[in-house]
């Protein structure tokens, strides 16, 4: 491991406990090097002033757009750094793992610029998760709609959200929600929103090929169903298929590729037990219901998900990388189809939640940590 203090002053300050470096740094200092097994990286920071980030979604001019579960949405300049105030956004009840969450952009987002928003919303008693969009007018949202309502308004607390959005190929809209933690046995009942993944047309209809779409045996927007807390999504580059991680309880944290009408397991088979280190199940794999292609025991606690794609990283391409909170790194898998052939864990020196992981329109991985950090992973030739 190599580090890059942008001077003494910072270092001793860090090691007098009279700072902290990363808050010191300045936009685009380098605040790491690492050795790699498939080359250096050093990571740049573009700004730590963010307050509880959790979602990043880049706009057509390269700047991002940045939720805070806690603070609302910022366009964040990938020119100098500079973080400014989004007015206009959906205002989310702020409680537990609730608040503002994921974003997404509209396909078509250059000549109709809807910004897709998922967040908690509701009471301490009564809560669910929502989705709504709006028009981008500069530093304005317009044209506030409400799209999506999960239907778990028996739920309290602020457990178990999800939530991320994704727009596959054809233009459809995929949003996940979580179980609500303590109503992890409705994630078996399709005909409820909790533990599920919701597939919607943009402007919140159901499409006609959804496999509950007739409401019969199923709540028309279920795509999926039998997750637990499901906070990473993300398209394979050359398949199109929709990949997938979820939070297990205590180990059984998952990597899924998502089917239409697929029933995932959770809480009937798993590979994790309860907090307390109780059997959930005796079952890890049951008839009908869909294995994970990876499982982590001991949770890492995955959130965010990204294919890579690019020539930056040429020994990185397809591999996927997922954010890590409980483990405090980025986690590297590289597979062979749908086969995990090889894991590294990067970062670890940074001792960071690493919330969300995105590929930039530059071909550079970007991360965002629960601490209020934006950094850019370069190669470091």
């Amino acid at each position: 491991m190599r580090f890059f203090y942008p001077s003494v002053f910072y270092t001793l300050l860090v090691f007098f406990g009279m700072g902290d470096l990363q808050a010191k740094a300045a936009p685009f200092a380098i605040i790491h090097q690492e050795e790699t097994k498939h080359g250096n990286i050093k990571l740049v920071q573009i700004t730590d002033q963010l307050e509880s980030p959790w979602g990043l979604v880049f706009l057509p001019d390269g700047d991002a757009l940045i939720t805070q579960k806690t603070g609302g949405i910022v366009k964040v300049s990938m020119q100098s750094g500079t973080v400014n105030q989004i007015s206009g956004g959906p205002q989310p009840l702020v409680l537990g793992q609730g608040g503002l969450l994921d974003i997404a952009l509209s396909p078509d987002f250059a000549t109709d610029p809807w910004v897709y928003i998922s967040y908690s919303e509701g009471t301490r008693k009564q809560n669910h998760t929502s989705i709504a969009r709006a028009r981008l007018q500069e530093d304005y949202f317009n044209d506030l709609q409400i799209i999506f309502q999960a239907n778990t308004d028996e739920k309290s607390g602020g457990a178990h959200f999800g939530s991320r959005l994704v727009f596959d190929r054809d233009g459809y809209l995929y949003a996940s929600i979580g179980d609500g933690f303590s109503w992890s046995k409705q994630a078996q009942n399709p005909k409820n929103h909790f533990g599920a993944i919701v597939r919607l047309n943009a402007n919140g209809s159901i499409p006609d090929d959804n496999p509950f779409a007739d409401g019969v045996s199923g709540a028309p927007e279920v795509w999926s169903f039998g997750h637990r807390n499901p906070q990473g999504l993300a398209l394979h580059p050359k398949t199109g298929a929709l990949w997938q991680s979820e939070h297990g309880p205590k180990g059984g944290d998952e990597i899924n590729i998502i089917s239409k009408g697929g029933n995932y397991g959770w809480p009937k088979a798993t590979h994790g037990r309860g907090y307390s280190g109780r059997v959930i199940s005796e079952f890890s794999s049951l008839p009908g219901m869909i294995d994970p292609v990876l499982h982590w025991t001991p949770s890492i606690a995955p959130s965010g998900l990204t294919f890579y794609r690019g020539e930056k990283f040429p020994r990185w391409q397809g591999d996927l990388f997922s954010g890590a909170l409980a483990a405090k790194h980025l986690r590297r898998v590289k597979l062979n189809g749908t086969i995990v052939t090889e894991q590294e864990e990067l970062l670890n020196e940074l001792g960071q939640r690493i919330r969300h992981v995105v590929l930039g329109p530059d071909q550079l991985l970007y991360i965002l940590t629960d601490s209020g950090l934006l950094l850019r992973i370069e190669p470091d030739e």
